[in-house]
């Protein structure tokens, strides 16, 4: 099976998550991120292990708590064999060459509301990294619900959707996420979700 979709030339299809400390950027933190590889048919790559890790908090005084979805003793415990943020970055670094891909060619991220995992991801890997490694084509659960949903009402349908977030679009679609709020599981549930949506055209 190809690696990726022939119409994205070379770049390399991947679900991207990240869980956070917060919602502001450059204040909070990427606490756990995963990149997950896709086939052409959306689905994990065989053979290819993802890009999963935790990170260090630099600033634990800054955490909201409600954005920690781990009772507070599990956080800790994780917390005490995270990676330091600017090896993690490294690590991403040796992941991505791994992933063999012709130069200049990038990861495309699917992602659930990417715009907020991209601010999270640039303010991690400085924009120059980030731009190495990502490219700006990227695809998102929440705007192709929205689209879907424009669809019907422009050809007088019944509407799907409602809302967008991805415990509702798991639910219509009938995805079950094994853990959500996990980086990994999250890409998952994300790139089945993206792939039942193109199901329904």
């Amino acid at each position: 099976m190809s690696r990726s979709m022939v119409h994205i030339n070379g770049n390399q299809l991947c679900a991207v998550d990240v869980e956070t400390t917060g919602v502001r950027p450059g204040y909070h933190e990427i606490w756990q991120v995963a990149i997950l590889p896709l086939d052409s048919k959306i689905k994990p790559w065989k053979g290819v292990l993802p890009f999963y890790l935790e990170l260090k908090v630099q600033y634990p005084e800054r955490i909201d708590k409600k954005a920690i979805k781990l009772p507070r003793a599990e956080f800790a415990r994780r917390q005490q064999r995270a990676v330091d943020p600017f090896t993690a970055a490294d690590l991403l670094d040796d992941w991505f060459d791994r992933l063999k891909l012709a130069i200049y060619k990038r990861i495309c991220p699917l992602a659930q509301n990417f715009p907020f995992d991209r601010s999270f991801l640039i303010a991690w890997l400085g924009e120059a990294s980030y731009e190495h490694l990502f490219s700006p084509l990227y695809r998102d659960t929440m705007p192709a619900a929205i689209f879907h949903s424009d669809l019907s009402d422009f050809h007088s349908d019944k509407i799907k959707f409602v809302q967008y977030n991805l415990q509702y679009l798991c639910q219509k679609v009938n995805v079950i996420n094994e853990k959500a709020h996990d980086a990994l599981q999250d890409c998952i549930a994300t790139a089945e979700v993206y792939r039942r949506l193109l199901l329904l055209y």
